[in-house]
């Protein structure tokens, strides 16, 4: 204890020592000034900590209830009969230096008891027990026999025990004993106020002149201002039986009996007197204040002080003054601790504060009880003995150098510079003035850190210079404005320009998109009111770089962390639009990318023509063309639909691939197409060699007065013939129109050898029949078509997608070029995130949809031929036995063990080897003699395929061969003749013309059975008068089989048709019909069309999973 007094004495009651501030005031400004953003020291290295941190953060963002029941009484001799309602509880509080806790008494009438165990109470309560507590009183405990406010009282009761039962369970997880509270409970600051919080506050007493007036029911004596110095008793208080009391006992330790505490409603009046004393070599200042403080009580539900008016006689710590607990507002939080060190029990004559503590009381108390709004006069004598305290300034501009600060102190009247300026400030006293301002005390330290924080934000300013951040520091600048302002804002006042204002433009950038049409042309304008045009492309590239800021030519930074620009950020990317061109405020684009904006732009940004532009297309007014008179009668009506589409296509200039379903009449449509713009300039057709003379004849047939060539024969009659429709239409003035040719039909293989011949052709229209035949971009035939001038371009293809996205491309390439951009870009863009697995499949699909889904017009003969016979397709099974079942085991195993083997870097190089050893196995399961010459005569296919003919023979109905092996198909034939049955065979040997006289003859005569190599008579046939289809071997384009069936289903077909494919069980064969399925997905996705992945894309692990 005497080391203790020795360091600390004024701890000690009677204890005075002149001239040094109380120790515990002492310590709370201390605390204060230390969490205040001023001269401590833990703050100034925060504040130093914030403005590292902050340029850290910088240059990272800137890189990317229970049931009442019945009471039953049971009533002893002399006790008293307890009535619902009657039974009251009795609460005091027993104060224990700053710790609280409850006991409880319960009483009727005039019986009072202790209640010695609360727990038992509230348990007792619930279960409805049967409890006496002596002679006159016991009843049954239900909560309907306590009063209202009792009653209340209970429920708190029930909170608090409850409470302490969930913590008991908590600590003790396996076994939680019952909760044991005897006579006192220990309570929370915030049980002690939701516990006062049920007691009635009474109304404060006014002061007027000195005089106190009682406004509620307690009428207290007029005494100098101040309460009644004795001890108050219930009976002061007005109280009903139903109100809950306006006081409440409290007791201390040591204390005989407790004391009845009035609650009033409202903060303490607290009224302070500054006094200016020397205490022997000190001076300082005194503060006196109206009132103590006993305790504080702050909760989630409330704020309690107990407060006494102060006397002036020093308290005994075991004896309470008399006091009441006042209900406060919460405005008095701010103060609290404040008002506990200044009003403080134990203080008989007041604080006292040495005159060189006053600036840190001047800017740690006076604030505290200033935003509670409790007045602190000081007298004039106290101010001008003890100065002002210390302000800091701060004044930002900026010039066309870049910022500057100016930093001074503020002292009342007087202000000090700190940080020299270019401009002088008004009222500034430099240092070494030998005025009255020199006599000032000033606040070195505080003054220091300011001009510290200053040369971190401003790193070139030394003490002779101006503080500036040069114009082009933009990462310091950034700093400032971001943090460093508010860094300032913590130390000191900040006074700024609206020029400095204005370098950080308010809110987040929006940047939309504006659509319209100009003669067929899209124009695209960027829409920003608050960014300069030229500037959008530099603000999108910061965008774009996840740049947390963007600073403009003038010097204005932006935020990017809201910012709007996703809009033009997707356009700009699906256009590959340069900065340039999105500063120069207006971009032209072709009309056909109109489809992809109309998806991605908001309506608002649509101008009325560009709305009008893409609905023309969309929604085909059916009154805007006429088809021609000669094809009135013959178009049905979804043709009709696809001649209005085609030439819609036309008059906006666009290129359309018309994908409809095999047998639907694609080249009728085209043709009607051709005659209603005859005029316009010749058309080219182009379509593979074995379907040149039936275009010749679907012309002849449909457009009589339409004059066609047929280029063909040599090359010196093809160059002529080329020749003269290049000479007639570019003299179109000096030629009979009769003359001139209308439609130009060649094949691929002629015009690839031909394209040199065609550089002087102009042609109003170029139609690519079996389109597929380009879906190699790099081929030359693909690169030949594409170099023919052309004004319009159209493709007819049942399939625009086999095997991979690049044919699509490879299509639009032909028709509408820059539409998907170079195959480079669109194999990164679409086809690889369309072909990986994840999210972006669908994304980049949808938006690969938009771009061309409106050039692709499909229809299926299933939605449009309602009267077209039904097709059914079987697959008929056959097992391989004996010699053909072994060959087919052996060599399926030897290839197994060879793709076993073969390393996967050395496959691409083996691959040609090993797919024609797999067509090998295909043929043994045809038959052992493709493969091997010495084989038996023995083949289940075979004998199947001649059953099923005869079947069909017997039936009356003509069949279709369909194979890929011409040998099969010569030894099938072998076979038919031996059984004396007629046919007729195409394959790639026969002539083009023969091959439209052998359909016209089987088409019209009784021959009963046509074999067909695949590849040679899968398109351009009418075979409609079959209505069987066989197919001996499955082929690896499911499309190619489905063109082939075609060749009977489509109009004209009166059966219906029946599609057999022939499958060796346990075999290879089975497993491509599977293959096929999987791999025909990706047409439908974009076309609804089927495909299937050609042999050349399988993988290694695919071509195992065939020998599965």
């Amino acid at each position: 204890m005497l080391l203790l007094f020795l360091d600390q004495p004024e701890r000690f009651r009677g204890f005075k020592r002149s001239g040094v501030t109380s120790h515990i005031l002492s310590d709370y400004m201390r605390a204060l000034d230390a969490k205040n953003d001023n001269t401590g020291q833990s703050a100034q290295l925060d504040v130093l900590k914030r403005i590292v941190d902050a340029k850290s953060r910088l240059a990272d963002e800137q890189r990317g209830v229970i049931t009442q029941g019945a009471t039953k009484t049971k009533r002893k001799s002399g006790s008293i009969i307890v009535k619902p309602g009657s039974v009251r509880l009795e609460p005091t509080l027993i104060m224990n230096r700053e710790l609280w806790s409850l006991t409880l008494k319960i009483g009727c009438g005039d019986a009072s008891y202790i209640i010695k165990s609360i727990s038992k109470f509230v348990a007792d309560m619930h279960n409805g027990a049967y409890v006496s507590y002596g002679q006159k009183l016991s009843f049954t405990h239900t909560p309907d026999m306590l009063e209202p406010f009792s009653l209340q009282l209970f429920r708190f009761l029930q909170g608090v025990v409850g409470s302490r039962a969930a913590a008991q369970l908590q600590n003790n997880y396996y076994y939680a004993p019952d909760v044991r509270i005897e006579r006192e409970i220990m309570l929370t600051d915030g049980e002690l106020c939701d516990l006062l919080n049920l007691f009635e506050a009474e109304p404060q007493q006014d002061y007027i002149e000195d005089v106190l007036i009682a406004r509620g029911p307690l009428e207290a004596p007029k005494h100098e201002g101040r309460e009644r110095a004795r001890q108050l008793t219930p009976d002061d208080f007005a109280h009903t039986d139903d109100a809950a009391p306006g006081y409440v006992e409290v007791a201390t330790p040591g204390e005989s009996r407790s004391h009845t505490i009035a609650i009033f409603d409202g903060n303490p009046q607290f009224r302070f007197i500054a006094e200016y004393v020397k205490e022997g070599a000190s001076s300082g200042v005194r503060i006196t204040s109206n009132r103590t403080i006993t305790d504080r009580i702050v909760g989630q539900r409330g704020v309690y002080l107990m407060s006494a008016e102060h006397n002036g006689t020093p308290m005994d710590s075991h004896m309470m003054p008399v006091s009441g607990l006042f209900r406060c507002t919460d405005s008095i939080l701010p103060a609290v601790d404040a008002l506990m060190t200044l009003c403080a029990s134990n203080v008989s004559d007041g604080v006292f504060i040495a005159e060189n503590d006053w600036p840190m009381f001047a800017r740690t108390i006076l604030p505290k009880l200033t935003e509670a709004g409790i007045g602190f006069d000081i007298p004039q004598e106290v101010a001008e003995q003890m100065g002002a305290d210390c302000q800091i300034e701060f004044y930002l501009d900026r010039d066309l150098q870049g910022i500057t600060c100016e930093a001074v102190a503020r002292y009342g009247d007087f202000v000090f510079q700190l940080v020299p300026t270019a401009k002088a400030l008004r009222g500034v006293i430099n240092p070494d003035s030998r005025s009255k301002a020199a006599l000032i005390k000033r606040d070195t330290a505080r003054e220091s850190f300011a001009v510290q924080v200053v040369r971190q934000l401003f790193p070139t300013w030394s003490s002779i210079d101006v503080a500036r951040i040069r114009e082009e520091d933009e990462q310091t600048i950034l700093l400032l404005l971001t943090e460093g302002v508010d860094i300032l804002r913590s130390v000191g006042q900040v006074f700024s320009t609206a020029a400095f204002d204005g370098m950080m433009m308010p809110g987040s950038p929006t940047v939309k998109v504006g659509l319209s049409i100009d003669s067929n042309l899209v124009e695209i304008s960027p829409i920003a009111d608050e960014v300069p045009m030229n500037e959008v492309g530099a603000l999108l590239n910061s965008y774009r770089r996840n740049r947390r800021y963007h600073r403009f030519k003038d010097g204005t930074f932006v935020d990017l962390k809201n910012a709007d620009l996703h809009e033009l950020d997707q356009i700009v990317t699906d256009l590959d639009l340069d900065e340039q061109q999105i500063d120069s405020g207006r971009i032209t684009i072709p009309g056909y990318r109109a489809f992809l904006l109309d998806a991605q732009v908001d309506d608002d940004g649509k101008s009325e023509s560009f709305v009008d532009y893409v609905n023309d297309v969309k929604i085909i007014d059916p009154k805007r063309y006429e088809v021609p008179r000669n094809l009135k009668n013959v178009l049905r009506p979804y043709q009709v639909e696809g001649f209005q589409w085609l030439s819609t296509l036309w008059d906006k200039g666009f290129g359309g691939i018309l994908a409809d379903e095999m047998g639907l009449g694609k080249s009728v449509q085209l043709l009607s197409l051709v005659e209603a713009r005859k005029g316009s300039g010749p058309a080219l057709i182009v379509c593979p060699a074995s379907l040149v003379y039936n275009w010749a004849a679907e012309c002849e047939k449909f457009t009589q007065d339409l004059t066609i060539e047929v280029v063909a024969g040599t090359k010196a009659q093809r160059r002529k013939l080329i020749a003269a429709v290049a000479q007639q239409w570019n003299n179109s003035t000096e030629t009979n129109e009769t003359q001139q040719t209308d439609v130009v039909i060649t094949s691929y293989d002629l015009l690839r050898r031909d394209v040199d011949d065609y550089a002087d052709c102009r042609f109003a229209l170029m139609a690519l029949d079996e389109a597929q035949y380009i879906k190699n971009h790099a081929t030359k035939l693909a690169k030949a078509v594409k170099q023919i001038t052309a004004e319009h371009r159209f493709a007819l293809t049942g399939t625009p997608i086999e095997n991979r996205l690049s044919e699509l491309w490879s299509i639009f390439d032909f028709l509408m070029p820059g539409l998907l951009g170079t195959y480079t870009k669109f194999r990164e863009k679409y086809e690889q995130p369309i072909m990986a697995p994840g999210s972006e499949h669908s994304v980049m699909a949808d938006k690969l949809q938009a771009l061309v889904g409106l050039f692709i017009k499909r229809r299926l003969k299933k939605d449009v031929l309602t009267d077209l016979p039904d097709k059914f397709e079987n697959v008929l099974t056959v097992k391989l036995e004996g010699e053909q079942r072994k060959l087919y085991a052996a060599h399926e195993q030897r290839l197994r063990a060879t793709l076993t083997k073969t390393k996967d870097a050395d496959f691409n190089t083996k691959k040609i080897r090993i797919l024609a050893e797999f067509t090998l196995l295909r043929e043994i399961c045809c038959d052992p003699r493709l493969v091997y010459a010495d084989a038996k005569n023995a083949s289940a296919k075979l004998d199947a395929i001649c059953e099923l003919v005869s079947t069909c023979m017997d039936e009356s109905k003509k069949v279709l061969v369909f194979s890929q092996f011409t040998s099969f198909l010569d030894l099938i034939g072998t076979r038919l003749a031996e059984q004396g049955v007629d046919f007729y065979t195409i394959t790639g040997e026969t002539p083009k013309k023969r091959r439209v006289e052998l359909v016209d003859e089987f088409n019209g005569n009784d021959v009963p059975v046509f074999l067909i190599s695949l590849k040679a008579g899968n398109t351009g046939l009418n075979l409609v008068g079959a209505s069987v289809v066989l197919h001996a071997d499955p082929w690896w384009n499911a499309a190619a089989q489905n063109q082939a069936t075609d060749r009977a289903h489509r109009i004209g077909q009166t059966q219906d048709v029946n599609v057999y494919q022939i499958v060796a069980k346990d075999t290879i064969e089975e497993r491509i019909l599977k293959l096929q399925e999987k791999k025909s997905e990706l047409a439908q996705q974009f076309t609804d069309g089927t495909a299937s992945g050609g042999v050349g894309t399988l993988s290694k692990d695919d071509l195992l999973d065939l020998l599965a």
